[in-house]
């Protein structure tokens, strides 16, 4: 029997076999941002009290818009 070491990025979940490879990942990823909006749907359209939509800033600047 072999014995693997594998290496996980904390963030998403990726495995690696490079140490290295990991933490880059790890680093890649935009995790300081902050939410500049929202959009809900009325309670007569939906029951989830969740917004549908968001959009999130990164420091540089950069936007993204997620959606349910």
């Amino acid at each position: 029997m072999k014995e693997i070491k594998l290496y996980q990025c904390e963030i998403c979940g990726t495995k690696y076999a490079d140490k290295l490879k990991a933490k880059e990942c790890e680093k890649y990823h935009v995790k300081d941002f902050e939410i500049v909006n929202r959009a809900y749907r009325g309670m007569n359209e939906c029951a989830d009290k969740f917004p549908v939509k968001i959009w999130v800033r990164s420091k540089n600047g950069e936007e993204r818009m997620y959606r349910l």
